[in-house]
């Protein structure tokens, strides 16, 4: 089961970890450019946690995806996403970019911007799914923000504290699907969950 939280400076080791997993093509999507190793460490590093918000897609406790918004200038945020290559095409990255567009909106924004590399079929297609326009020529998305108010914010909260019990809950229920695999006959355990 997935679960969603805002991410904190807490959590910094797991978002450097998440981007050192990512594939090479992956990498080029997410940074527009194929970053190596030091490059991405030193990206985490700079981290302005003032000036953004980020959301986490966790699967247990392991970090399978992120969205970044970041304000900037004209009330516009920017929005970058990355998923792990296991959970792309399950809605992670959709789920990423309307809980951070969410937050820009709450934020003040009036239009949320994904920048895409040329050939990404993924960041239009979510943009698309959520009332968003894209331009092809300049490989830019653009999502219209709803006007802030209380109750949108209240929802945000909500969500946020939703995600949080549904994470401990499904962490505290980890320990049992061994035990149960253990005991019941001919059960098996996903070996890509069982390694992690």
């Amino acid at each position: 089961m997935l679960y969603y939280r805002k991410l904190f400076s807490a959590d910094a080791p797991r978002i450097e970890a998440h981007f050192l997993d990512l594939s090479p093509e992956d990498r080029r999507r997410r940074f527009h450019s194929l970053l190596g190793d030091d490059a991405i460490r030193a990206y985490c590093r700079g981290f302005d946690w003032s000036e953004r918000a980020v959301i986490g897609a966790f699967d247990l406790d392991r970090l399978v995806g992120i969205a970044e918004c970041v304000r900037v200038a004209d009330g516009n945020a920017e929005i970058a996403v990355s998923v792990d290559a296991r959970w792309q095409h399950h809605g992670v990255g959709r789920e990423l970019v309307r809980r951070a567009a969410a937050s820009a909106a709450n934020s003040g924004a009036a239009t949320a911007v994904l920048d895409y590399a040329p050939g990404d079929t993924s960041i239009p297609h979510i943009a698309r799914s959520l009332g968003g326009d894209v331009d092809g020529t300049r490989s830019v998305a653009q999502i219209a923000l709803p006007a802030h108010d209380a109750a949108a914010e209240i929802e945000e909260l909500i969500e946020d504290f939703g995600a949080a019990l549904a994470g401990a809950f499904e962490a505290a229920l980890w320990p049992w699907r061994f035990a149960a695999a253990a005991i019941a006959p001919g059960a098996t355990i996903d070996r890509g969950v069982a390694e992690r």
